[in-house]
């Protein structure tokens, strides 16, 4: 049995923006792509992989210093999206990442813990 493209785009984005495309490019070049993966692996509904590729796309937004407010929203916004489709053991992979940006920010209750 053949698997979908979308499902292939999801998985192969997934993988070659977690290492490969990120030494190749600049980053800021991988945040668009790593997003319509995210949506293609929804549409197609590939929801564990569409997950990974919304913690793919929070870290390289995070590392591309994009505005910590904004990469919190979009902690939120996905976060949602996790709990709607049963992802929450996936989405327990950016923990460490919003415990970083409330630190930084002054928002965290215990700012030592990472």
């Amino acid at each position: 049995k053949r698997m979908p493209t979308r499902v292939k785009y999801c998985r192969v984005s997934f993988f070659l923006f977690s290492g490969v495309f990120l030494r190749s490019n600049r980053m800021h070049s991988c945040l668009d792509t790593v997003l319509e993966a995210h949506r293609e692996g929804l549409k197609a509904g590939d929801v564990s992989y569409a997950t990974l590729c919304a913690v793919r796309y929070c870290l390289i937004a995070f590392w591309c210093k994009k505005k910590l407010a904004s990469v919190k929203q979009d902690l939120i916004d996905f976060g949602k999206e996790a709990k709607v489709y049963r992802q929450e053991s996936v989405w327990n992979l950016v923990y460490p990442l919003e415990q970083a940006i409330l630190n930084l920010m002054g928002h965290a209750e215990w700012p030592n813990l990472l």
